[in-house]
């Protein structure tokens, strides 16, 4: 039963379940200030040891500011949010309530803990409704909704310069807001703010699906585009609309991967690998100078390539190694294998820095079944030279095979550079170690036969060279 009563205002709550709109709060202080109309009483329920006002907050905020001390009311029984919406749709309100109303109040009764059935029976409206109401809630984000709040129509001031837009559920869901993420959302409610929202249904779809196609064009780039350094500038490209198809960005991807798949640099590798992007090599086959300043006896001319010394081979090899394997361990993806050519006097040191960054396997031997001279009163023929085999977390054998491998030095005429190895040699190594389209890394390429052996296998390769003879020498072998 209804109670007619007045209350004294210190009695009276303010029901949060909308918000207080300040254009609505001016008209009804004009109207407030020559007295209140008694014939017009707030609806409230007793409850929290007080009066929760269900319908006339916006009124009771008014009087609070005018300075009144009692108001007539009606104390009415039942659930607050079907008596607060059932006043304010059967009563002609300054404030009728809109969508932003609606899901606020759904947001209230869903942190209650009440099912979506039980918030359509407060609500007055299906359960199918209330799901639709929870799809908008969940995917728009809340600073967009706030955004169209501020133009929602009914909200917006007579005095303002802010042009209104009467956003609605179905507005929503029609529009393919949904299908796109916070970044484009924005991006076109802007739009449609910017162009004062003379936008029909079918250019709201239109952009949406513009956008929807950004979206896409963007996950496409960054997951086949391989020079990651290249990822920002085409996303950029995308969103300024400069590929107007999937098909026209999927060729810049092919293209831009071919120039940067592959590789030959002419430069320090200490500075040229840190700009690689991390996690990218797959396979390390390279060949370090090892700190013995080498220079072959075996050739008979004293002008041949093998007399030649080499560049950081001498007491800072150690170092630049060590520095070189910090590198890498970033660079190389988390399944990669290595290998590092050294011989046998400075096995132990090498593999010990090698240890510091990656698990060290057993070690390659290369037996030179034509091994070299030597001393040749005083020493064995050394015909072995050893590799240090390595992982960068766990990557699988293609094959395992034992850990000699037996293959004939290179006769001097063939070579281009002092420590050139033979092909057959690296063959077998990435036989064991390399896939197609794999990325395969020398940081010292000196003669390129790494890089060589790399191309022919179908791997993608970055190959780096000091020395700038070499590097031109380097290319030609390469080919």
């Amino acid at each position: 039963m209804n109670e007619y009563k007045i209350i004294k205002i210190d009695e009276l709550i303010l029901f949060d379940r909308r918000d207080i709109r300040p254009d609505v709060i001016n008209k009804l202080k004009e109207r407030i200030s020559a007295g209140y109309n008694p014939a017009r009483p707030l609806t409230v329920i007793e409850k929290f040891e007080g009066f929760l006002v269900a319908d006339g907050n916006h009124r009771l905020t008014v009087l609070k500011e005018l300075g009144y001390t009692e108001v007539p009311c009606v104390v009415r029984t039942g659930n607050e949010y079907s008596i607060a919406i059932e006043c304010n749709n059967d009563e002609e309100t300054y404030a009728p309530e809109d969508l932003f109303d609606r899901l606020n109040t759904i947001k209230q009764l869903k942190e209650q803990g009440l099912t979506q059935s039980e918030i359509g029976d407060i609500i007055g409206i299906g359960r199918g409704s209330i799901n639709q109401y929870y799809m908008l809630i969940n995917k728009i984000d809340t600073n967009i909704l706030d955004l169209c709040k501020v133009h929602q129509k009914g909200r917006v001031s007579e005095n303002d310069t802010n042009v209104s837009f009467n956003f609605t559920e179905g507005w929503f869901r029609d529009s393919g807001l949904y299908e796109l993420t916070d970044e484009f959302q924005l991006k076109l409610i802007n739009s449609f703010i910017v162009d004062k929202f003379n936008w029909n249904k079918t250019k709201v779809q239109q952009t949406s699906t513009k956008y929807k196609m950004y979206i896409d064009m963007i996950e496409l780039t960054e997951s086949d585009l391989q020079d990651q350094f290249k990822t920002k500038e085409i996303i950029e490209m995308i969103k300024n609309g400069v590929f107007n198809t999937i098909q026209q960005l999927k060729k810049r991807i092919v293209e831009l991967n071919e120039n940067a798949k592959n590789k030959l640099i002419c430069g320090d590798c200490l500075i040229e690998l840190n700009k690689i992007p991390d996690k990218t090599i797959d396979v390390v086959l390279t060949d370090p100078p090892y700190g013995i300043d080498y220079k072959s006896n075996f050739s008979k001319f004293n002008n041949h390539i093998t007399k030649e010394g080499l560049l950081n081979d001498n007491d800072d090899a150690v170092e630049l190694f060590d520095k070189t394997c910090e590198i890498l361990n970033k660079k190389c993806k988390d399944d990669a294998h290595l290998y590092f050519f050294i011989d046998t006097k400075n096995y132990p040191t090498f593999r010990q820095i090698a240890e510091k960054y990656f698990d060290v396997k057993t070690p390659l031997i290369w037996y030179k079944s034509d091994a070299g001279i030597g001393d040749l009163q005083y020493d064995w023929i050394n015909g072995t030279e050893m590799i240090i085999y390595c992982m960068k977390g766990y990557r699988k054998l293609n094959r395992r095979r034992v850990n000699v491998l037996q293959y004939p030095r290179l006769h001097s005429s063939d070579m281009i550079h002092p420590t050139q190895k033979p092909i057959e040699l690296l063959k077998e190594i990435l036989s064991v170690s390399a896939n197609k389209y794999d990325i395969i890394c020398d940081p010292f390429m000196g003669s390129g036969s790494a890089i060589k052996v790399a191309k022919e296998y179908g791997c993608n390769y970055i190959g780096i060279e000091l020395d700038r003879d070499m590097f031109n020498k380097a290319k030609n072998n390469i080919g």
